[in-house]
């Protein structure tokens, strides 16, 4: 049918230019009709195992609608900064709980909270509270996990029990596991675990690793991962923010030698290329993939901020001296954005994929595109309850069961109770940083 309209069309053509006056004109009539009728067939008519035009329509834009950046998953975390970690795994289960609840009960307050009186009580806070990484609720909880997991699976019980039951606190498990991912043959496992502990502050780091294990655990969207066992034996976006501590330790004493050394091996291992002079906060989720992480000499991020991979905090090419981004707290770099140039990104912000932002972004205002321009605006309504949705319930599974409700109340207390001096009042979280809101 094709071949036989394209002839009717070859010899009209053919005709009009050579024909009469008149026999051309009723051959561009004829002519006109013939392709009107064509091309209306060929776009409405209906194909096998299609729709409608119509129906075609919605159906190309139900993907821009999911591509909306305000259902991003990743806006459903939780904040660090306002709740303590509550273990998935053992909220799940009576036997669990209770072995936790007396794990937590048997912390006397003193030796959590150190101050500079003999007697402290929680519901007056005259004094600035003291981590004492040994009495970590985090660590207690991290080892139950480890016990449980050895129960289901019994050939692990090897690896954890040399990488978590028979370490003496949660940076020496951490530092341990790290230590042996990034040892080549002129560093050994040993001499780096030995150079962590001697360079990390064992208060100072420890609290801000502790807060960063809690982010790769709550915030992430998978409900397979979401436990701090395996964020600190698994998630290298955590293993390189380590690693980044001990090399920034290591440029503050002038060892600049020893610092590049750990961020050129770290950038091997993990495709995160952080300069060991960048400034971090806490509770920092990193998610490291093939993609890479760059993040500049002089960019500082704040306290609760999520980058994802492929994320660069880099410079224009035009400045000198301090020439990298500032991120403030509670922002979110999403996957391959670039942020350039020595800007702020204003607090709870959020940057969507393969934006690049080369200009100031204000708080709690979304920008996207290239260059990246103002998108809406960030809800922050549920800040002060520890996410960004109306919608997010952490470990709402617990509370919808009476045998577990009553037990899980009890530890959440227990808890917020004792993880008081990791989660408010700490002006120290960002080393050598200015912290606040713009």
């Amino acid at each position: 049918m094709i071949v036989g309209l394209i002839s009717i069309i070859w010899h009209r053509v053919f005709t009009l230019w050579y024909g009469r006056p008149t026999k051309r004109l009723l051959s561009l009539l004829l002519l006109s009709v013939l392709l009107h009728d064509f091309a209306r067939g060929f776009i409405a008519s209906p194909r096998a195992g299609t729709r409608d035009s119509s129906s075609m329509t919605k159906v190309h834009r139900l993907p821009l609608k999911a591509l909306d950046a305000t259902t991003s998953s990743w806006e459903h975390g939780p904040l660090v900064s306002s709740r303590p970690y509550m273990s998935k795994m053992l909220m799940g289960d009576p036997t669990l709980q209770k072995q936790l609840l007396d794990s937590l009960e048997q912390l006397d307050s003193q030796t959590i909270i150190g101050t500079d009186e003999s007697t402290f009580d929680f519901a007056d806070f005259p004094y600035e509270p003291i981590y004492n990484p040994e009495n970590d609720p985090l660590w207690i909880q991290i080892k139950l996990e480890a016990k449980h997991t050895i129960e289901i699976e019994p050939s692990s019980g090897p690896q954890l029990f040399t990488n978590i039951l028979s370490q003496p606190s949660l940076l020496g498990a951490i530092t341990s596991i790290v230590s042996h991912e990034i040892a080549t043959q002129l560093i050994p496992a040993t001499s780096l675990q030995n150079l962590f502990l001697e360079m990390l502050h064992p208060v100072k780091d420890a609290k801000a690793i502790s807060l960063d294990i809690m982010a790769s655990a709550m915030r992430s969207p998978s409900s397979v991962d979401g436990t701090a066992l395996h964020a600190i034996l698994f998630n290298q976006g955590l293993h390189a923010l380590v690693c980044h501590r001990l090399a920034h330790r290591l440029w503050e004493k002038k060892r600049t030698g020893l610092a590049y050394y750990i961020q050129s091996t770290v950038s091997r291992k993990f495709s995160t290329d952080i300069h060991p002079a960048a400034r971090f906060g806490s509770g920092i989720f990193l998610n490291a993939g093939s993609a890479g992480v760059v993040i500049g000499e002089t960019a500082i991020v704040d306290n609760d901020v999520t980058i994802l991979q492929g994320v660069t905090l880099g410079g224009t090419g035009k400045e000198r001296g301090d020439r990298h981004p500032k991120v403030k707290a509670r922002a979110i770099l999403q996957q391959s954005c670039s942020v350039l140039g020595n800007i702020e990104v204003g607090e709870g912000a959020i940057i969507t994929a393969k934006s690049i932002v080369t200009k100031p972004v204000k708080p709690y205002t979304k920008v996207s595109g290239v260059p990246a321009k103002f998108e809406s605006n960030v809800e922050i309504g549920k800040i002060s309850q520890g996410s960004y949705r109306d919608n997010d319930v952490l470990d709402k599974d617990w509370r919808m069961h009476p045998e577990t409700r009553e037990l899980g109340e009890r530890i959440e207390q227990l808890l917020e109770t004792h993880s008081i001096f990791l989660l408010n009042n700490d002006a120290e979280r960002v080393q050598g940083a200015t912290s606040g809101t713009p």
